[in-house]
């Protein structure tokens, strides 16, 4: 009787050990939701050194845990994509051309690492797109005269219907 409580009990105990590791496992993929892309890496990377350490956890668990860890760092390199691109667009019109290269590099870091975690090809082409706006935009308007438009020094017409 005694041997056969002391194995309900070590079960028992195994098993709000695997409860408590597969919850927290879950805490820390809920933690990815809206993280910011370096720290979405490091949690991906606790959890991935998390989920090789506990043999006892489900593979299935283990799967789709990582699997969900993985989209929610794709996520995250996605929108931090779109911040920099949005960034860039701004700083393209107000002609800061040094700042412009910078987040437009940023952009293409954050965008590579999305295509590599699963990002659809839609997402890299309008990426693409989106850069190519952004090089396109400034340096266009010229204050003062220039050799294709020069200053006006014709003189007015007084008998103009408007003027």
């Amino acid at each position: 009787m005694s041997f056969a409580t002391d194995a309900a009990k070590k079960r028992e105990a195994e098993q709000r050990l695997l409860d408590a590791a597969m919850a927290e496992c879950d805490k820390m993929l809920e933690g990815m939701r809206m993280a910011p892309p370096a720290e979405a890496d490091r949690t991906r990377t606790r959890l991935d050194e998390k989920m090789k350490s506990n043999s006892k956890l489900p593979t299935e668990f283990k799967r789709k845990t990582l699997e969900a860890a993985r989209a929610f760092e794709c996520m995250a390199n996605m929108r931090a994509t779109d911040t920099a691109l949005s960034q860039a667009m701004h700083k393209a019109r107000s002609d800061d051309l040094i700042e412009r290269n910078r987040l437009v590099g940023e952009a293409r870091v954050f965008c590579g690492k999305a295509a590599s975690l699963g990002a659809d090809g839609h997402f890299r082409t309008t990426v693409d797109h989106k850069i190519e706006i952004i090089m396109l935009t400034g340096q266009v308007e010229h204050k003062g005269p220039t050799i294709a438009k020069p200053r006006d020094t014709a003189p007015k017409n007084p008998h103009a219907a408007k003027a």
